[in-house]
């Protein structure tokens, strides 16, 4: 069904197409550089896409998949590229619209059924046509990308450490596509000799253990994503440095959904250096009402509400039940940019803006016939 643009955009035109015509005119400048220009072609590649879809046959399904997959690619690449205080006012797009924009989808691994179709996929877009098109519009982007980083993922068990590959917490970060990100990563793999006590003296901010592991795992940027099962629960931290600075994550999930654990993870990276680029405060990845991270005062208030970005794990029961989640999610005043990073077949980890503190936005949900509320420092997020 066709959606008509928000004419609201209309007011950001003139800084739009002054901003849009300098990202052309730098591209065409990075072009002879070689190595910037493959870094802002990397962004409009949109890798690893997950897609589960039915129809009335294979062909429709598959039909359906690739529309879907294509779409949500879409999401993703605009998250990359259009600033964060823009993208509440995104509209939505039309098939059309997003099959112009597609120079290309690449099939990792695909199953099919009668009436089903599973898919891993990679979504290609022509740059020139895609800021082309924000320009018509007059939506606001830029191509800045933070200088590359490297994630070490390991389990912690105990009083030894793994690369976390019997526990699939490395491969939930494989899963993830970060070489592609506004934030490019790549992983390391832990080596045989790594200690646990060195991974938790960097986790309790020993700069020393830090500087031992940074030399051993590359002199750029290192974040340590470490796992541990404690009380039945995958608890997640992350330390390091990246782009912004220190990094400081910790966070509790189901522990059969490494995936979507890692997704948020990555998507707290991805959201520091995009809110530094406009010229904000790395957000506090821990609470959601912007605790101070450890050692740092707490900002005073700001006195105008601006929104503000939530990563919850959404409970469902099934893919007819997430479908009709996500689209009823879509419809709240006030939600807005909702972005899966993660999907197994019972949660997916979200990420979206709103504007007003968390019992606002538990009241929002609760009149849309859902709860949210809060285990072992995650926001849960499931039908009433």
């Amino acid at each position: 069904m066709a959606v008509e643009f928000n004419m609201g955009f209309r007011r950001l035109e003139p800084f739009a197409r002054r901003l849009s015509l300098l990202v052309l005119l730098g591209v065409a400048a990075l072009g002879q550089g070689g190595r910037e220009a493959h870094a802002a072609q990397s962004l409009y590649d949109v890798a690893k896409v997950t897609v589960d879809t039915t129809a009335k046959n294979a062909v429709a399904a598959r039909a359906n998949g690739m529309a879907q997959a294509q779409l949500r690619a879409l999401k993703i690449l605009l998250g990359r590229i259009v600033p964060l205080s823009v993208q509440p006012q995104l509209p939505a797009f039309t098939r059309t619209e997003v099959e112009e924009l597609v120079t290309g989808v690449t099939v990792r691994k695909e199953q099919t059924s009668t009436t089903r179709y599973i898919a891993t996929l990679d979504v290609r877009f022509n740059p020139y046509s895609v800021r082309q098109f924000l320009a018509d519009y007059a939506i606001p982007m830029t191509e800045e990308q933070a200088p590359a980083v490297t994630i070490l993922p390991v389990m912690l068990t105990g009083q030894g450490v793994t690369g976390g590959g019997e526990e699939g917490w490395r491969k939930a970060w494989e899963g993830l596509d970060i070489a592609h990100s506004v934030t490019p990563a790549t992983l390391a793999r832990a080596q045989a000799d790594l200690d646990a006590n060195a991974v938790n003296a960097v986790l309790d901010g020993d700069a020393d253990a830090y500087a031992a592991l940074r030399s051993t795992y590359g002199y750029g940027g290192l974040v340590i994503a470490a796992g541990e099962i404690e009380g039945g629960k995958l608890r997640v931290r992350l330390a390091g440095e990246d782009a912004v600075g220190a990094v400081r994550f910790d966070q509790a999930y189901p522990s059969n959904d490494a995936g979507a654990a890692a997704g948020a993870a990555f998507a707290s990276i991805e959201h520091r250096w995009k809110t530094m680029q406009e010229g904000g405060a790395p957000p506090a990845e821990a609470a959601y009402e912007g605790a101070a991270p450890e050692g740092r005062p707490a900002a005073p208030t700001a006195p105008a509400e601006v929104p503000r970005n939530v990563v919850a794990l959404v409970e469902f029961s099934g893919l007819r039940d997430w479908q009709e989640i996500r689209s009823r999610l879509t419809q709240i005043a006030g939600l807005n940019s909702l972005e899966i990073n993660s999907m197994s077949a019972r949660a997916a980890a979200v990420t979206f803006d709103f504007a007003g503190p968390l019992d606002r936005l538990q009241a929002a949900l609760g009149q849309n016939g859902f709860v949210l509320d809060e285990r072992n420092g995650t926001l849960v997020l499931r039908s009433q």
